[in-house]
């Protein structure tokens, strides 16, 4: 279980990273609707991180069967 754990924290690091390198040069200035796209956007990634790190424990999970 601690693997995966790791694995939805690496996903999670990476993909916010990414999320706000390319959303600092996609977007300029400070008003509320970029300030929500980025909160809305945040918490997919997070949402997105958990799914990849869970198919990764099913694919295992999969594989330990046969």
């Amino acid at each position: 279980m601690p693997k995966y754990i790791s694995i939805f924290f690496l996903f999670a690091m990476v993909s916010v990273l990414l999320f706000f390198i390319f959303g600092s040069v996609f977007m300029g200035g400070r008003s509320p609707a970029e300030e929500a796209v980025y909160t809305f956007g945040t918490i997919i990634v997070l949402l997105l991180s958990l799914v990849i790190s869970q198919i990764c424990y099913l694919i295992d999970l999969i594989n330990k069967k046969r």
